[in-house]
């Protein structure tokens, strides 16, 4: 075929006793016939169905017919969705693709969007219904009722975030919106169709005339996405829980946030919780994307399902590199361990088929460090391969490491549940003289900053209010070590002792607006202290021996893990006194006693 070729599919009509047979035809993208294009799940490989296939020029014999065998999920799909009187016109990608053909693969992913974008209307296929679809179905249309009742547009329901202070304008709760309810919805978003990466395009392609079919059953896709929206609220203002990301994945792509994403690497980090049954199509299944189309165009780079995953990932990683000239893309290593020394597997280039470890974005997504403040990116000419060359300068060795501090419910309200780790690291830590101007004050400042990442709760820098800061993280720690599960030595500790006195110093705080930052922000992160009495907040395999860098052209510093003549990359950090800014004057003033000589480091 031509590359802006593409087939069609007309299924033949028929009742529930007869087979499913359809006729191929092949379009042209820019003049093709009207059709609907079919957004679903295959399902398992080895339940397969027989689909007959006409030839072009119709044969009435039937001897001509081919037999094609298609998974479960689109059989149930085609047997639905045919006529009884007559023909429907399709695209399914599946039976217009030629499958076994790499080639033919990679061609067609380049107007995949195009595909949906002009059909008349994507079709969603949820699956057959259940004994619970009547009455979620009822649920769907009463929410979108009250939800509209409101009296906001669906421009302002798109711009929406669940968690911001618009969503007040909902006003959803569990009269609303009782805990039986949000379950029976939430099984309809935890359908397999809501994880899958393909659908990300095709349904925003398709945009408001999408619509959802579940069995007999047919949802405005608008529908969905304004429930989608109310579940999210609900998840995030009380404690109901929502099984799975689909209602999340699901208000994603109606309030069309992927567009948004200005870059490959924030896309590609939206998508993370999408399925793939291929681990390079959590590349090529975003190729219609404005991020992606700029940055393939621009190299030259086509979908290759001859390239293996590894390679795929490490090109898409240097390239981004090169197109933004930033390490932004490094910001997303979140390995849950480092790949061994003799894996093939680079430590610098993200694997997009892992969830992410963190329940808050990347640190360098928050404003106050969104500028490139430590200096110009240098990539080093070298060998290729799993090999990255990068110029920065060493801030400290890290020597104490904190125990992964973990949250509990209490009273419906987070507090530390492991205490015994942030007070065994204090009292490590406090062996350590730290900077000479450093009093127990100032120490805990250190910390108390370094556990929300030097945010507060509106993202803002905590070093711009650091006394407010400071008395909330007093609240919020001292509370936690007064709940009836912490032992009597824990609250004879060091730390609870000199919290108590500092508590006469400072005004009295809010607890509660320091764990909106504490949270989400220290989850699979952990404390540590560098040689220099540095405090800083870092990736779950930081270990004592890791050193915490500035690599020019980053964000951040980063935790590098010395391996004799290279190193590997575990990830992002937050440093005290040494983001944004603050770095920048450190290094134009020289580097001193602050941080090491300009250096070169290689990252396997």
């Amino acid at each position: 075929m031509g590359p802006e070729d593409f087939r069609l599919m007309e299924l033949q009509p028929g009742d529930e006793t007869e087979p499913l047979v359809c006729r191929l035809m092949r379009v042209d993208i820019r003049n093709p016939p009207p059709y609907e294009a079919l957004s679903y799940t295959w399902g398992r490989s080895r339940d397969v169905f027989t689909l007959y296939q006409e030839p072009e020029i119709p044969d009435t014999s039937g001897t001509l017919r081919t037999v094609s065998k298609i998974t479960r999920g689109l059989y149930e799909a085609l047997l639905q969705l045919r006529q009884r009187a007559k023909p429907r016109i399709l695209w399914v990608d599946a039976v217009c693709i030629d499958q076994e053909s790499l080639k033919e693969r990679g061609e067609q992913v380049k107007i995949m969007r195009q595909i949906y974008a002009n059909a008349a209307r994507v079709v969603v296929w949820l699956g057959l219904a259940d004994d619970e679809t009547p009455v979620a179905v009822q649920e769907i249309a009463r929410l979108k009722s009250y939800i509209a009742s409101r009296g906001l547009s669906l421009e302002i329901l798109k711009a929406m975030t669940d968690e911001g202070p618009d969503h007040k304008m909902l006003d959803l709760n569990e009269h609303v919106l009782d805990e039986k309810t949000t379950a029976i919805l939430g099984r309809v978003y935890c359908r397999p169709w809501f994880r899958r990466i393909w659908v990300v395009q095709e349904v925003t392609a398709g945009g408001s005339s999408s619509e959802v079919h579940i069995g007999p059953y047919v949802i405005p896709w608008d529908d969905l996405g304004m429930v989608a929206l109310g579940l999210q609220v609900m998840l995030w203002n009380s404690p109901v829980p929502i099984e799975g990301p689909g209602s999340r994945n699901a208000l994603v792509m109606w309030q069309g946030r992927l567009f948004a994403r200005k870059t490959p690497p924030t896309l590609l980090d939206e998508a993370r919780s999408y399925l793939a049954t291929d681990s390079r199509d959590k590349v090529y299944a975003l190729y219609g994307f404005p991020a992606f189309q700029e940055l393939f165009q621009r190299f030259g780079f086509k979908p290759d399902y001859t390239i293996k995953e590894r390679d795929l990932y490490e090109r898409v990683t240097r390239l981004t590199i090169e197109s933004s000239q930033t390490l932004e893309i490094l910001h997303y290593v979140d390995n849950p361990e480092l790949p061994a020394e003799e894996s093939e597997w680079p430590s610098w280039v993200p694997r997009w088929t892992q969830p992410t470890l963190y329940w808050s974005f990347p640190l360098q997504d928050y404003t106050i460090y969104s500028k490139k403040t430590h200096g110009m990116l240098s990539v080093l000419e070298g060998p290729q391969g799993n090999l990255l060359r990068l110029k920065g300068a060493t801030v400290g060795r890290i020597t104490e490491v904190a125990q992964c501090i973990d949250w509990t419910p209490a009273d419906k309200e987070p507090t530390i549940q492991n205490t015994e780790a942030l007070t065994q690291f204090w009292d490590a830590t406090s062996m350590h003289p730290g900077s000479p101007s450093d009093s127990k004050e100032d120490k805990f400042v250190g910390l108390a900053q370094a556990l929300t990442a030097g945010l507060d709760s509106d993202c803002n820098s905590a070093a711009k209010s650091s006394v407010r800061h400071t008395a909330d993280a007093i609240e919020f720690v001292l509370h936690s070590f007064n709940t009836a599960s912490v032992s009597s030595q824990v609250q004879l500790s060091a730390l609870f002792i000199h919290l108590l006195a500092l508590r006469d110093a400072f005004p009295h705080g809010d607890r509660l607006r320091y764990q909106e930052s504490v949270v989400w922000i220290c989850a699979n992160r952990r404390l540590f202290q560098t040689d220099r009495g540095l405090f800083g907040l870092g990736p779950f395999p930081v270990q004592p021996g890791d050193i915490a860098v500035i690599l020019y052209g980053g964000y951040t510093p980063f935790v590098l893990r010395p391996r004799g003549n290279y190193y590997q990359l575990l990830g992002e950090c937050y440093l005290h006194k040494m983001m944004g800014e603050d770095a920048l004057q450190l290094r134009k003033r020289g580097t001193g006693e602050d941080m090491s000589e300009e250096t070169i480091f290689e990252l396997r």
